[in-house]
């Protein structure tokens, strides 16, 4: 078998240009020809080549030569690398079987400059033989050799194989310089080409760019790592052929594929050789047939083929939907994939970065035990029970984990842990339970998360007695906020009593529970069906001073009497939900009857049997709140990982893990420089907080009252002067050299900051008012939350490949066996009813805001995939005469589309009418867009004639 390899050899004039893809040759000639085992030859025997080929004469020209080469790790950047040395051109040529480069040669000839030459007679001229357009390059003509021209792998010092013999002659060449002439004579060299006259060739005039480095071509004699990418390979040369081939034999060491028509001779084969660990290719023939129109559909473009060209895009953002994936073929390789391809191509990718969810569950507690092995202080816990199917093997029912650099960092954030669950929306069912808190500029501190099977009693009893012991550990009076779930509300009771059931004493006896507000007034919402009265609501729940909140009480009560008389007089609609009440608690007396919601006719029989302490921040037990009064710091982190939750949990751990690392390094930088400056005691949130608080204090006016204590009157301002009378408002405070501070308004013990009254009190006596306020929002505190390292698991494996042993297996129950698109955006409920405006869109393709996919401005670009159906056409399942209204992509909450739809029914209602004495039956269930076409008309003719 013969040992030529084909070179592309590029010559003559034009410009060197550049572009996305690294240098670009496409302005000059080139031509392929074969250089016989080019891996054996030496530099000065192809340098000689080359001279009898070009017929130059060295005594009037100078010619160098210079190879194409790519340093890039991924994908392709080409350079220009210059040619000197025997040991150069063979790590060249190795190099370029192992990474498949294409085997390109650049010749640049250029006429001797006499003065340079009568002064050195050994300098080659610039490489380049034109002008180069693009970056500016220097000269390197009378330049030293360390001199770097961009654009070029000068030196090999951006091909880390070749560096060793780029910089010099290597004195050991001996076949380069002693055996130089029997080189020559053992030259294979075509007779026709040493005769041919190179001044004759041309550049192809097509319309496409000539000079293609043809990446995904597979040539004779190249090497691939593995399997996979060899098959990569020739599908990506097939696809860009527009041919399509059939695999003929697949085994462990041959691959071969030939082309799909029979006459045809096409074909690759590639072996492993029985000692090597690469695939390489050792035939390769050329197409013989020819293109008999423009195909639609690519046999070898197979979701493996779309997973490997999507990989990065969707790894990078797991939101990429499949229809964009359709797209994305569409533009690049004009071929058209089903959506069905569209998912498994996406499901793949998923399952080469982050494993199988099968994988998962067995790799999740070695890697739970790694994060806890390189973190100190990190604890987890599993949940598990032996397999019905398996004995074997143990399902992994729920999973605990909280890192050590959280949990120091909780000692220095306020006592509150806001707890929430988002659903899980991959394979299995499932919920993600968290628990987060906030440091003293309000930021995010994710404390604790489980992999749970649902939200009930026990699973939250297992969270959060995990939460205790991890997190809060012998922390006091610790409050959790929640949104009244039946199963929280148990299994909070249960620690703080005791689960008399299961025998289990009380685990959490002072423990905190607070309702959220934003729960709270939803609950209202469904009672009342005012938007206004529920606001109104909020502000109660807010309210820290208690004239204010009696007045808002009765204010309440009032409007709610009226609400709820005007919804009993007007006339019920069909739909219409009746007022629903507020759940029954489980530790309600047994002698309690709670209202029903038609019988509850204001606002005080809806909240008489709840504990004011759990949802009104003014009977807030010693501010165990620090006025925080909704759960938004969990849900905004649910939000955070909306897009994960479809993932395995390998992937979904290791999203916290590296979000939570963002979180500490980006805000230890950001607290950094505030610690040298002695004019800043508190956070930013909090100095602008005293900032406001202090301008507002000024226009108090303070009177001394006490005599021993240091108690004052404040007469705050007066608002009549700005032409508004009230009665004039008096705050009472007092301030105690323990550090402690009272005020009539309840603001000091209820948020641990200052009001205005104590600031212009202080100010009156001359102490610092700083001491009055919480040591969690001083910048030492933020400092030291921050400050604490998180070390990743990347070092000790991917953990996504299934063990050959299987310990850990997911609840066979849990499986989604539904068919069709899962869930991935929660519910809608009666809160999000109840709260001002619908969702924000968000584009796929362009991941702006404002719009989706189909909206998207990059869509006028490419008019046909605008409106792709599941299958990635715009006219698929539609006929070409399909109104406005039938089009799939048409928003159904736009007034304009209900108008449509009233009159369409009105004309097949009249349509009706017209052909009530024929036999057609023209029901509007089985009418289409043709027939409506043609009964529109015949109803304009019939009321013509009767005209």
């Amino acid at each position: 078998m013969s040992s030529k390899v084909t070179f592309q050899i590029v010559h003559g004039e034009g410009n060197i240009r550049f572009g996305p893809d690294g240098v670009d040759l496409s302005d000059f000639v080139m031509t392929s020809k074969g250089i016989d085992s080019p891996a054996e030859r030496t530099f000065q025997s192809i340098y000689s080549w080359l001279l009898r080929g070009f017929r130059i004469d060295q005594e009037v020209y100078t010619m160098s030569v210079s190879v194409v080469v790519s340093r890039a790790t991924e994908g392709y950047f080409w350079e220009l690398m210059p040619m000197d040395s025997t040991a150069a051109w063979r790590r060249y040529v190795q190099m370029a079987f192992e990474r498949s480069w294409p085997l390109v040669i650049f010749v640049s000839v250029q006429e001797k400059d006499i003065y340079v030459s009568m002064q050195t007679e050994d300098v080659e001229g610039p490489i380049n033989a034109g002008d180069v357009v693009g970056p500016s390059m220097q000269n390197e003509e009378n330049q030293p050799k360390e001199e770097q021209a961009m654009g070029m792998a000068d030196e090999g010092e951006r091909v880390s194989i070749i560096v060793d013999e780029m910089e010099r002659e290597d004195s050991d060449n001996e076949e380069a310089d002693d055996d130089a002439s029997s080189d020559e004579e053992g030259d294979v060299m075509a007779t026709d080409w040493a005769n041919e006259d190179f001044s004759g060739l041309v550049i192809s005039e097509g319309d496409h760019v000539p000079w293609e480095y043809k990446e995904n071509e597979v040539i004779e004699g190249a090497r691939y790592a593995h399997k996979d990418e060899m098959k990569e390979a020739v599908k990506h040369w097939a696809v860009s052929l527009q041919r399509e081939f059939r695999v003929v034999k697949s085994t462990n060491y041959v691959y071969e594929v030939r082309c799909m028509k029979e006459d045809c001779p096409w074909r690759v084969h590639a072996y492993k050789g029985k000692w090597n660990d690469y695939w390489k290719v050792s035939i390769v023939t050329e197409h013989k047939c020819y293109l008999q129109g423009v195909e639609k559909y690519h046999r070898n473009i197979t979701s493996a083929f779309v997973a490997s060209e999507m990989y990065s895009s969707v790894v990078g953002n797991i939101g990429f939907e499949p229809k964009s994936i359709i797209r994305h073929i569409e533009n690049k390789f004009k071929y058209t994939i089903s959506y069905a391809k569209a998912w498994r191509a996406k499901e793949k990718i998923i399952e080469m970065r982050y494993g199988t969810f099968e994988a998962s569950y067995d790799n999740l507690p070695r890697l739970l035990a790694t994060i806890a092995q390189r973190n100190n202080n990190t604890y987890y816990d599993l949940h598990t029970f032996t397999s019905v199917d398996d004995r074997t093997k143990s399902v992994l029912q729920r999973a605990f984990f909280s890192l050590g650099a959280c949990i120091n960092a909780f000692v220095h954030c306020r006592p509150v842990l806001c707890i929430d669950g988002t659903f899980m929306t991959g394979k299995y069912r499932g919920q993600i339970l968290t628990a987060i808190g906030c440091d003293g500029n309000n930021q995010v501190l994710p404390m604790a998360f489980a992999f749970v099977e649902s939200e009930n009693t026990e699973s939250w009893y297992w969270f959060l007695e995990r939460v205790h012991i991890a997190v809060v550990r012998m922390r006091p009076n610790v409050c959790l906020i929640h949104d009244r779930h039946a199963g929280m509300l148990r299994a909070i009771d249960y620690l703080q009593n005791g689960w008399d059931e299961k025998g289990l004493p009380a685990k959490w006896p002072d423990v905190r529970s607070r309702w959220c507000m934003r729960h709270m007034g939803a609950n209202f919402y469904k009672q009342f069906k005012n938007k206004h009265l529920m606001e109104l609501f909020k502000r109660l729940c807010a309210q820290n001073q208690e004239k204010k909140f009696n007045e808002l009480w009765d204010k309440l009560d009032e409007l709610t009497t009226k609400q709820t008389d005007e919804q009993s007089r007007r006339p019920q609609v069909e739909g219409d939900e009746p007022p629903i009440p507020l759940g029954a608690l489980h530790d309600d007396p047994p002698t309690m009857r709670r209202r029903s919601g038609s019988s509850i006719r204001n606002f005080t029989q809806w909240i008489e049997n709840e504990p004011k302490e759990k949802w009104s921040l003014l009977f807030d037990t010693d501010g165990s709140r620090y006025g925080i009064m909704t759960t938004n710091l969990a849900e905004v982190y649910n939000w955070v990982m909306r897009g994960v939750r479809v993932l395995p949990l390998i992937a979904i751990v290791e999203f916290i893990l590296h979000g939570t690392q963002a979180y500490f390094r980006d805000r230890y930088k950001k607290i950094g420089p505030s610690m040298a400056d002695n004019n800043i005691v508190f956070g930013n949130v909090v100095t602008k907080y005293m900032e406001d608080k202090i301008k507002k204090a000024r226009r108090h006016r303070v009177v001394a009252q006490g005599t021993q204590v240091h108690r004052y009157e404040i007469m705050c301002v007066d608002r009549s002067r700005r032409g508004i009378y009230r009665k004039q408002a008096v705050q009472e405070c007092v301030l105690k050299a323990d550090g402690r501070c009272t005020c009539s308004c309840m603001k000091p013990k209820l948020h641990h900051l200052l009001c205005s009254h104590v600031l212009a009190a202080a100010g009156d006596c001359g102490i610092s008012p700083n001491v009055y306020v919480s040591n969690y929002f001083r910048k030492e505190a933020i400092f030291h939350t921050w400050s604490e390292e998180i070390y990743g698991f990347g070092i000790s494996g991917s953990y996504t490949t299934l063990s050959a042993q299987v310990f850990y297996i997911p609840d066979p129950s849990k499986l989604r066996v539904k068919k069709g698109r899962r869930q991935t955006r929660r519910i809608r409920n009666d809160m999000d009813e109840s709260e001002a405006g619908g969702r924000t869109l968000r584009c796929s393709k362009c991941d702006l805001r404002g719009h989706t996919y189909k909206k998207c401005p990059k869509n006028a670009e490419v008019p046909s995939g605008a409106d792709a159906s599941p299958s990635g056409q715009a006219s698929d399942g539609m006929a070409y005469d399909t109104p406005a209204l039938l089009n799939r992509g048409i928003d159904r909450n736009d007034r304009r589309f209900h108008e449509l739809r009233r009159g369409v029914r009105h004309l097949f209602g009249r349509v009706r009418q017209l052909f009530l004495s024929r036999s057609v039956d023209p029901s509007p269930t089985r009418i289409c867009s043709r027939d409506l076409r043609y009964w529109g008309l015949f109803v304009s003719r019939r009321e013509n004639d009767a005209i």
